[in-house]
This record gives C-alpha cells, structure tokens and sequence, in this order.
C-alpha cells in the first residue's frame, strides 16, 4: 500500500511536470537548477512514505508521529521546491511559449506555497493531535494538485 501511495504521489507530480514543460519552449540555466530541485525532492518522496508504512504496521505512537512529521516536512520541502520552479518561470519569462499567460506561473506559484503551508500545517496537527488526521490531509492534498494539474 505504501508504494502504491509513493507511486501515486510521484505520479501527480509528473503530471505538474508536464503540465509546467508544455509551456516552456527553452531552458536557462537557473530553470534547470530549480527542475533539479523539483526532481530531487520527489525522488525523496518513497523514503518518508516507507517509514509511515513501518511506524504504522508497528504500532508504536511515537514513531507515529517521527515518520508522518518527517513526512510532513519532505512534502512541504517538494512544495517549496516547485515554488522556486515556478518563481524562476515567473520573474524570467524568456523561456516560455508565446501563448502562456502572464500570471499563470504567479498563480502557480502561489498553489505551490498554498501546498507547502498544508504540508506545514498537516505536520503540526500530527505533532498536536493525532498523526491519522495529519495522513488524511496527505491523501487529499495530492488528489487535488493532481486535478488541478493543468493550472
């Protein structure tokens, strides 16, 4: 089950990707850094997934609450990271296709913070409350950035 969510996860993001790289007709190097950034913090992603998987088959609540607080900040770190991808886009808007609307990377700038503050906010309700809840805001938060994938 674990990998199925990780690869579900990943999946949603690959969408955004494509999504943001149909309106990108060139690469600088900056966009290439913050792409590395992007791919580097999904690539962490199977990691915080596998140790909530653990902590939760083991039943030991302290763990609990280590794996899906450490799962909170790797999601709050990819959102951050796609905020410097799309932050790159907007304020150097050379590389983008002609047809891109000039504040579709600010909005999507702003998703990714909007995302990134959930992550946070998931992270303290695991760390105040009960780390179930703090799961249930990660299941959603990925269906809906995958739906919204497109903008």
């Amino acid at each position: 089950m674990a990998y199925v969510a990780s690869y579900l996860y990943i999946a949603v993001v690959w969408l955004n990707h494509k999504a943001a790289f149909q309106r990108i007709k060139a690469m600088t190097r900056g966009l290439h850094w913050a792409n590395l950034g992007v791919l580097f913090s999904t690539a962490l992603l199977p990691w915080p997934t596998a140790l909530v998987s653990e902590a939760i088959t083991e039943g030991n609540p302290p763990d609990d609450r280590v794996a899906v607080g450490l799962y909170a900040l790797i999601g709050a770190m990819l959102w951050v990271s796609w905020m410097i991808f799309f932050h790159v886009l907007f304020r150097h808007p050379e590389p983008l296709e002609d047809s891109v609307e000039e504040t579709f990377f600010h909005g999507e700038r702003l998703r990714a913070f909007a995302m990134a503050l959930l992550y946070a906010a998931a992270g303290l309700i695991d760390v105040l409350t009960i780390p179930a809840l703090a799961l249930a805001i990660f299941v959603l938060l990925p269906l809906f950035y995958g739906i919204t994938s497109h903008g």
